[in-house]
């Protein structure tokens, strides 16, 4: 099969038809650019008012009853209204749009208009907010005012007749000189019709001192009629304007209250943010319609080119690979679970776990058949690196792979099981420690770790888990006491740490020497590595392991990126053992690798 173009190749077919993509680009930037400057800016600006009445009654005061829902969607209405709207153009000297929206769940109404002057955005807005402010106060003072108005005109009636009672009196004097007998008496009968009113509140009138009282009141009241008519015209006179002035003082008492009462009628509205004026239009964006009109242009010019021209720059077969990288194809592990192409797409488009932690120990060899192709897969992938082993002392290998997500962790573990369940004693490592997994995987505790041995905090015979932590652990208890040979099965976790503590530990002295101190414990230890070309760390481990496993998940990553993974590890003289390719879907195969599935079949046979 041929290889396909490189990228040398595209860059060809780009050169090619570069006028192509120039012209395109040109076209697309200047349209963008000419419909940008054509259009007419806009500005936008917004003011805040609040509406929260008091509680209470009183005067202009009436909120015992207020619902704030229900209010504040009357305000809304009011201050969007077409009497506002009249009256804003009335002060402006304009029409004028506007818009109130409520803040979710608060008493704030957010007022904001659009218009082609930056100044006339803030002034439309903040008359509004002004007359709604003085449209308030009026609607609930407009009672008290006709009250007002009412009582001064009382009040005028009053002293009108004030002023004519006294200027008969002054006449009645001045014509009756000997007048004037009577005032003693008749003071005397206004006081005791005074006491026998205020008596009257608390007794009835058969009380004895109220009867004793009427008794006296009578008395005066015959004594006054046996005057002389002069004096008790007088009398008629005096009882007059002292009635007038009581109520004088009264209504001018009432005057005075009403109106202090009236320049205390609490706010409803306040005005918490006045419109500013816009410094620049928010229509058209001049730099986000150019950006998008080059970017734009310059995609549409290189679809245009590569319309004919192939863009799988994946390998997805071991020949390809084979070829192009120049290493071999330890085993082809086949695709796990059931997860669906666009739902992989999909988590990559999110940038979120393809398999959350559950879904991920469900792909372990624990839940597999010992008869399943998945389980043979990591078999032959034990094999294939088994041969390539020294006959005396256990083998040190790592794991690594060109990018993120593409099975490394789940490829080390269950290779790890398998050699476990083929009778060898293994301890895997998690050494990612930029993004350490390997505590979630087996739910064991990330401390103490790889790191306090590295450093020299703890023997890392006392921080390898096995067994006994397996089941005290998150996964089911019959699939580990089920699985063949796990009692021979250890694991380090690790936690996370700064790229330069990381560096500075994996380039020590110590983590050779803890090599070799676990190489004669263990028939295989495996290392569990970050990505070779994001980090620095698999190619530091890879150096001091007997060989280095990549594992390259079908169509995911580009081929140079698997060439580049090659040639960084084998510029550091890292021993580069094969390929483990992962993930692969039988469709993806064709008819020429369906053997690599025969087994399964094979095994349904034997079974029947």
């Amino acid at each position: 099969m041929d290889i396909d173009p490189s990228l040398h190749d595209y860059w060809r077919v780009i050169k090619k038809r570069k006028w192509l993509v120039v012209a395109i680009s040109s076209a697309t930037a200047i349209g963008s650019f000419v419909f940008t400057q054509t259009r007419t800016p806009l500005y936008r600006t917004q003011g805040m008012v609040k509406y929260e009445p008091p509680t209470g009654r009183g005067l202009g005061v009436d909120t015992v009853n207020w619902d704030q829902w229900s209010g504040m969607k009357t305000q809304v209405r009011i201050l969007g209204s077409e009497a506002m709207s009249a009256r804003v153009a009335a002060r402006i000297g304009k029409s004028a749009g506007f818009k109130a929206e409520q803040v979710q769940d608060s008493s704030l109404i957010a007022v904001s208009a659009v218009s082609g002057s930056a100044s006339e955005a803030a002034d439309v807005i903040n008359a509004v907010m002004d007359i709604y402010v003085e449209a308030d106060l009026e609607s609930r003072s407009l009672a008290s005012r006709k009250s007002l108005e009412d009582i001064v005109s009382r009040r005028v009636e009053i002293e009108a007749s004030l002023n004519d009672l006294e200027e008969r009196k002054r006449d009645y004097l001045e014509s009756h000189p000997g007048t004037g007998m009577t005032s003693s008496l008749s003071s005397t009968l206004l006081e005791l019709d005074s006491r026998r009113r205020e008596m009257l509140k608390k007794f009835t009138v058969e009380h004895p001192e109220v009867v004793a009282l009427d008794q006296r009141i009578e008395v005066a009241r015959s004594k006054l009629s046996q005057m002389p008519g002069s004096d008790l015209e007088l009398e008629r006179l005096n009882r007059d304007l002292k009635v007038n002035e009581e109520l004088y003082i009264t209504l001018s008492k009432q005057m005075e209250e009403t109106r202090v009462a009236l320049s205390a009628i609490p706010a409803f509205v306040t005005i918490v943010a006045r419109a500013p004026v816009p410094a620049a239009p928010f229509y058209p964006n001049k730099k986000a319609n150019n950006l998008l009109g080059c970017l734009l242009g310059l995609l549409l010019g290189l679809v245009a080119v590569f319309m004919m021209e192939s863009l799988d720059i994946s390998i997805s077969t071991i020949e390809d690979i084979e070829r192009f990288v120049g290493i071999p194809v330890l085993a082809v592990i086949p695709h796990l679970g059931t997860e669906k192409k666009w739902e992989a797409i999909k988590a990559k488009l999110l940038r979120r776990e393809r398999y959350p932690i559950d879904a991920f120990r469900s792909l372990l060899l624990f839940h597999q058949s010992t008869k399943s192709p998945t389980i043979e897969a990591y078999h032959s992938l034990r094999s294939a690196i088994h041969a390539q082993k020294p006959e005396q002392g256990g083998w040190v290998l790592s794991f690594t792979s060109t990018g993120v997500a593409e099975g490394k962790t789940l490829t080390a573990v269950n290779f790890c099981l398998a050699a476990v369940h083929a009778g060898l004693k293994v301890l895997l490592i998690g050494s990612d420690i930029r993004r350490p997994v390997m505590h979630r995987v087996f739910g064991l505790p990330k401390q103490p770790g790889l790191m306090e041995v590295l450093t020299g905090a703890a023997d890392w015979r006392d921080v390898q888990r096995g067994t006994v932590d397996f089941l005290m652990g998150e996964i089911d208890l019959d699939r580990i006491l089920g699985f063949s040979g796990i009692d021979n099965f250890k694991v380090m976790t690790a936690w996370t740490a700064s790229s330069a503590d990381i560096v500075n530990v994996f380039s020590s002295p110590l983590l050779p020497k803890f090599v070799d101190e676990v190489r004669p414990h263990f028939d295989l230890v495996v290392f569990d590595c970050p990505p070779v070309l994001l980090f620095v760390d698999a190619i530091l481990i890879g150096a001091h392991c007997d060989g280095t496993v990549l594992v390259y998940q079908s169509g995911k990553m580009a081929r140079q990126a698997l060439r580049r993974a090659k040639e960084q590890l084998t510029a550091s003289n890292v021993k580069i053992l094969g390929v483990a390719l992962n993930d692969m879907q039988s469709s993806e195969m064709g008819p020429a690798y369906s053997y690599y599935y025969g087994y399964s079949h094979y095994a349904r046979q034997e079974d029947t």
